[in-house]
């Protein structure tokens, strides 16, 4: 079986942040990144095809105590109920150029 993803993804755990709606965020935990998108378990369902603002905190690969909040937009491509959680899988663009490298340097790594 092959991975059909324009990206490798890493699985990680990293907190962020997703605008569901006008004045309302929620935490959401992030457990897989590629440099075109993430998957992260929400408390609560997020619309498919929707387009949301969000927040990734990235640690740095050589000092992991020394994070970024990345801001970026995303689009859902789905959500399913997995337990207590929904699952996310989340297409990310926007991210701003002082934050590629930090972005380029998790993209491809081996997981750990």
């Amino acid at each position: 079986m092959s991975d059909a993803r324009s990206a490798p993804r890493i699985n990680v755990t990293w907190r962020g942040a997703i605008q569901v709606s006008q004045g309302k965020i929620i935490a959401i935990k992030i457990v897989n990144f590629s440099s075109s998108g993430v998957q992260f378990l929400c408390p609560q369902i997020v619309a498919e095809r929707g387009t949301f603002q969000m927040m990734i905190e990235i640690p740095d690969r050589r000092d992991a105590s020394r994070r970024t909040q990345v801001v970026c937009k995303g689009m859902a491509l789905y959500c399913i109920l997995s337990g207590s959680e929904y699952r996310v899988g989340m297409k990310i663009s926007d991210i701003p150029p002082q934050h590629n490298d930090l972005v380029n340097s998790w993209a491809g790594a081996p997981s750990k």
